[in-house]
């Protein structure tokens, strides 16, 4: 490598080198920070780790730089300028991941058709007043599908369950049901990655998603002819892994609660003994009010009787709201199986 091109480099190394040792410099002579003896040394540590090393990169580019092996210098300047290096590729780490999530969201209410690509820009701006508009001239399609392989109602659903905030995107969602926007099972994009194919189905997502805005579209998908009876590909019920206020819900649309558990390991158990075994007991009491009987027994020869002497023993304790829960279920309990 020619002088004019090793120069610049010696000279880039030595900058690196100074800006290094005044970073470890101010490390020593930080007041340290924290609340315990690991946090008030730490500064102290890294400076007592770094400052060796630095004097090492420093004497490998003296000596490469002053007559000695020409690896030397390489070695020294590949030492000074690898933080460098690691925070350059870092950052172009970030800015490509940035970029990959952009391109990816920007592929969400994209259609082939610019009309259902203008509404779903609307959908996102909650602008309830430019939806109406676009649909007064045009009946969109219910069936096409964005980029992202969700259809306008998957879109507008999407977008109001991901928003914690409050209810007001709900009222999008409501606006294309009223339009006539079917709610099929797979209105939404089922994840390569899910472990259950149900878990996308629309019922199950919205019954899994526990905030104010999946709960109230799941009632507005319901009253729209959505059965309430969803079962998974093994047939088991939604109500099995369902908290009470889905239940609730499922309860005014009319689901069928006597349907019985397709786990191997709980088979045929029905649904007052599945809550009982996970001490669920706002939902346990739920299903008694159902006229669940505790009585009922599985070809395991469990019930909820047998179930509950295994998984609240006499003196179990339980806490604020599970204590109020668990409370009330066993007066419901008693009074719905006398002996307990």
């Amino acid at each position: 490598m020619s002088p004019s091109t090793v120069k610049p480099l010696i000279i880039a190394g030595w900058i690196l080198l100074a800006l290094e040792a005044l970073f470890v410099v101010v490390l020593a002579v930080s007041k340290n920070v924290g609340d315990d003896a690991a946090g008030r040394g730490m500064a102290t540590g890294f400076a007592i780790v770094l400052g060796p090393l630095v004097l090492a990169t420093g004497a490998l580019l003296f000596w490469g730089t002053r007559g000695g092996p020409q690896a030397a210098f390489w070695v020294g300047f590949c030492m000074v300028a690898s933080p460098v290096a690691y925070g350059a590729f870092t950052f172009a780490g970030g800015m490509f991941d940035t970029v990959d999530r952009m391109q990816g969201q920007a592929q969400y209410g994209r259609f082939d058709d610019p009309a259902l690509t203008r509404l779903a820009r609307a959908i996102d701006q909650q602008d309830t007043a430019a939806m109406r508009r676009l649909m007064v001239d045009t009946k969109p399609d219910w069936t096409a599908r964005d980029r992202r392989d969700q259809t306008i109602l998957g879109h507008a659903i999407v977008r109001a369950i991901d928003d914690y905030s409050g209810t007001s995107r709900v009222e999008c969602v409501r606006i294309l049901m009223e339009a006539g926007a079917p709610p099929a099972v797979d209105v939404i994009k089922p994840l390569a990655t899910a472990s259950s194919v149900s878990e996308h189905n629309l019922i199950y997502h919205l019954a899994a998603v526990h905030n104010p805005s999946a709960l109230e579209v799941l009632e507005l998908v319901l009253a729209a002819g959505a059965t309430a009876n969803a079962v998974d590909e093994a047939g088991r019920p939604i109500y099995f892994s369902a908290v009470l206020s889905v239940l609730e819900i499922l309860n005014r649309h009319g689901a069928d609660f006597t349907l019985l558990d397709t786990r191997s390991d709980r088979l045929q158990w029905n649904a007052l003994m599945n809550a009982v075994y996970l001490k669920s007991w706002a939902e346990a009491r739920f299903f008694l009010q159902q006229g669940l009987s505790p009585d009922y027994t599985a070809p395991d020869g469990s019930s909820a009787r047998t179930i509950l002497a295994e998984v609240d023993p006499p003196g179990s304790t339980y806490y604020g709201d599970e204590d109020t829960a668990h409370t009330a279920f066993i007066a419901a309990f008693k009074k719905s199986a006398p002996g307990r």
